[in-house]
């Protein structure tokens, strides 16, 4: 039971890792470029609602 338990753990653990690794590099090579959400908010038809 336990050792079903520790490789259940270090499964998210890595999974965990992967994302952030590979999350860390789609922003390396797409960067946000300054705009934050509220930048990206849609209205109801899905133009884009800028300032």
């Amino acid at each position: 039971m336990r050792d079903m338990l520790k490789r259940i753990v270090l499964v998210v653990f890595v999974l965990l890792v992967l994302m952030a690794v590979s999350g860390y590099f789609y922003m390396q090579k797409h960067p946000m470029e300054g705009k934050s959400s509220a930048d990206k908010t849609l209205n109801i038809s899905g133009n884009q609602i800028s300032k």
